[in-house]
């Protein structure tokens, strides 16, 4: 088991360091613009050491005549360098990040119904939003890991010139530093892993709590949620500050040993220099070679951690990304029209451990509209959500003109359907795109008309403006018949051959259902319906009306059929409960 989780790191990590293969010349030139950056450093020490030991022997050649320019030359060099390596890296790790982002949301938007109901929607969020962030922040810094080892090695260079001797000394502690390292690392990463975690159960929360905001006002349930966010957010804090004390511990004992070792080194030249075996020039350099040295490491470290970090959130992206179970087939014969009929033959639905459909057979014929009622979880709605696909059957099969819809090209097999639902959502946006929403490549005209035979342009002409009025998030800013009548609009407009009305006038007023209604019959007319119905009214113009209990179908024949039958239907119609 932990030779595959360290298998699993290894996979995230080379996943994401090939995502730079594709800017092989932005790269070369980026590490190119580190060794320039890199060689300035031991460039000024040894002028400044060279300055001193000038200055200190009285010379006044022409050493000091060019010394200006030279300067000027370096730091100008220098600035020009700093400038193009960060903006080409930062442009690259964020056209990097853009790419992660598009193929997660992509991912989101093609994932089956049955995968995504096994998703907490706060974790989808974490990972657009916060392991993104993180990634960013850790491909930032491999640049770092890629141009700091050319500074301490040219750091390390000049102090060798000066004195080899008092240089091998002081790399002693480097297996000590280089332990720090690897133990503060893993820990980052560990504790990160947890954190990110922590940080999705908060987004869920949070998005939960918004969505359901009516039904938390009025069931009071603002403290319970409150004490709950508060438990998640301190397990989350604990988590962060022992996150955030390993990564601040590491660089004062860096420095701590890099004082030590600075005062044994002064000490040492200072015998040195009154043996004749070294400069003042030379010491003094050496010393700020070796304080310049914490630089480097300091940034490495900084590097090693964010990147720890970074692969962290890598195993959480790259998992959605490479999950291939997921991944929903689509069939590659083209449909484009439905002429014929649709056979329902044995078909069977389950849901883990749990059977929806069982041995579920029956045909439609095109124009033909069929009732579909029965008591709350008979298995209505999972049918209706096997046609378009948004599960996949698990036993039987469905045909739509003799071809099973496995094999049907999945984007024409939704273009042949619409769907008006009780739970009507609307995207926060005009009224006008909304309805455009159905075939967004419809003329002005179209959209309109598509408004008056839904019966909304009554009500639209009444808005501050008109079509385009803006009706907020899923549409709050209407009524809920104004709502169900924008989503027939859409329907009306995309003009699919097959409808499913899945409870549409539900939850309405008398007066919104007659209305909605009214929409709904210029919506069926000529087309292939499949109709659940909470309320009578709905069905009693349908021929055809199935009978849903426990899976299965148990009866079927018009309105009077079924109430003469004295049966399930009978029992349904006296009591009022269909649902």
């Amino acid at each position: 088991m932990l030779a595959l989780r360290h298998m699993s790191h290894l996979q995230a990590t080379l996943k994401l360091v090939n995502e730079f293969r594709r800017h092989k010349g932005q790269i070369a030139i980026i590490l190119g613009l580190g060794v320039i950056i890199s060689a300035i450093q031991p460039l000024c020490l040894r002028l400044s050491q060279r300055i001193i030991d000038e200055l200190q022997q009285g010379k006044n050649d022409g050493f000091f005549r060019w010394l200006p320019i030279t300067l000027v030359s370096v730091f100008i060099v220098s600035g020009l360098a700093k400038y193009f390596h960060n903006t080409i890296r930062r442009c690259l790790a964020e056209g990097i990040i853009l790419k992660l982002r598009q193929g997660l949301y992509e991912k989101c938007l093609f994932l089956p119904l049955s995968v995504l109901d096994q998703k907490k929607t706060g974790e989808m969020l974490s990972n657009l939003q916060n392991d993104l962030a993180q990634i960013n922040s850790g491909l930032e810094t491999i640049f770092d890991l890629l141009k700091e080892p050319f500074v301490l090695l040219g750091l390390i260079g000049i102090a060798c010139y000066w004195d080899w001797q008092l240089t091998l000394g002081g790399l002693l502690i480097a297996p000590l530093v280089a332990m720090l390292f690897s133990r503060t690392g893993a820990a980052v990463k560990r504790y990160t892993a947890r954190n990110l975690d922590q940080f999705s159960d908060l987004i869920s929360l949070s998005h939960e709590t918004l969505s359901g905001s009516r039904i938390v006002k009025v069931f009071r349930l603002e403290w319970p949620l409150l004490t709950k966010f508060k438990a998640i957010q301190s397990a989350y804090f604990k988590t962060l500050l022992k996150s955030i004390r390993i990564q601040e511990l590491a660089v004062p004992l860096v420095e701590l040993v890099g004082a030590l070792l600075m005062v044994a080194v002064v000490l040492y030249g200072k015998y040195r220099i009154s043996h004749g075996l070294l400069t003042t020039g030379e010491l003094i350099a050496f010393v700020v070679a070796l304080g310049l040295v914490q630089m480097p490491i300091k940034k490495l470290n900084n590097a090693i951690l964010k990147l720890k970090s970074a692969e962290a959130a890598a195993e959480r992206v790259y998992a959605v990304l490479d999950d291939t179970l997921s991944h929903q087939t689509s069939g590659s014969r083209r449909m484009t029209a439905f002429e014929h009929s649709i056979v329902f033959e044995r078909v069977g639905l389950r849901y883990g451990n749990k059977t929806a459909l069982k041995n579920v057979s029956f045909e439609v014929k095109q124009g033909e509209c069929v009732g579909l009622v029965g008591p709350s979880g008979s298995g209505k709605t999972s049918l209706i959500h096997l046609l378009p696909r948004l599960y996949e059957l698990s036993e039987g099969e469905i045909r739509i003109d003799g071809i099973p819809l496995s094999e049907i090209y999945l984007a024409d097999l939704r273009e042949l359907i619409s769907f008006v639902s009780q739970d009507v959502f609307l995207f926060d946006d005009t009224i006008y795109e909304n309805i455009r929403l159905g075939r967004p490549d419809a003329s002005k005209k179209e959209i309109e008309n598509a408004a008056t035979l839904s019966h909304s342009a009554e009500f639209i002409e009444k808005c501050p403006q008109g079509f385009h009025t803006r009706i907020g998030e899923r549409g709050l800013r209407l009524s809920g018949g104004e709502r169900q009548r924008i989503a027939i609009a859409r329907a009306i407009l995309k003009g699919a051959p097959i409808l499913i009305l899945d409870e549409a006038t539900s939850n309405l007023d008398s007066h919104s259902e007659a209305v909605v209604q009214q929409a709904l019959d210029s919506l069926t007319h000529g087309k292939t319906a499949f109709i659940i119905a909470h309320r009578f009214s709905s069905l009693r113009h349908v021929k055809r009306i199935l009978v849903f209990h426990e899976g299965e179908i148990q009866e079927e024949g018009a309105h009077e059929h079924l109430i003469a039958q004295r049966g399930i239907y009978r029992k349904l119609y006296e009591n009022q409960t269909l649902l």
